[in-house]
């Protein structure tokens, strides 16, 4: 965690470009990149024309995949709106703004780093538009606290690779002391 907050400065814009996009295989991929290995054997084995055909068409689409997965997030402008006070122990909604120059992003996810990646907020983002996405985090204690670490990702289009980025905001969130749930009645009011 020193290493990447070492390396990675706080701004509350980001263009994301080749040096700040990750890319790795999914489950998914990895099974698929078995099957073409079992095809291409069986293709050998066998001497199989049209199953060099498959295979190899099958493995040609898997790198188109592989580049328009990493083609969805490369040009996209994350920008983090004004922060809004919360209370400690409640919900504090994050507004993340992301902006395509060029063409439509599909399936862009949003959370924060720590979150599980059931929490990913989902987002299109038109092609020349914007689309905001809005995530959530449960600040425990009372104060300023810096908005915390935040990663975007996307898997299209077919799933095989998982494209990733890493972003840490410089705002900073104010967080007022928890609500009481069960307060006392206010004192009626004396004439004066």
């Amino acid at each position: 965690r020193r290493w990447l907050a070492a390396r990675l400065p706080r701004t509350d814009s980001q263009l994301l470009t080749q040096g700040n996009i990750y890319i790795l295989p999914t489950r998914a991929g990895w099974m698929f990149a078995l099957t073409l290995a079992v095809l291409l054997l069986a293709s050998v084995n066998y001497q199989l024309n049209l199953g060099y055909v498959l295979t190899f068409m099958l493995a040609g689409s898997g790198i188109v995949s592989m580049h328009i997965t990493h083609g969805t997030l490369r040009g996209l402008t994350l920008h983090l709106r004004p922060v809004a006070p919360a209370f400690a122990g409640s919900a504090a909604v994050l507004d993340v703004v992301m902006s395509s120059p060029t063409s439509t992003r599909f399936g862009i996810g949003l959370k924060l780093l720590e979150a599980p990646a059931a929490t990913l907020a989902w987002t299109d983002v038109p092609a020349g538009g914007q689309a905001t996405a809005h995530v959530s985090c449960v600040p425990e204690r009372r104060g300023l606290h810096d908005v915390p670490t935040l990663t975007a990702e996307t898997r299209f289009p077919l799933g095989l690779f998982r494209a990733w980025t890493v972003w840490r905001p410089q705002a900073r969130m104010l967080v007022y002391p928890h609500v009481e749930a069960d307060a006392p009645a206010l004192p009626a009011a004396r004439p004066v």
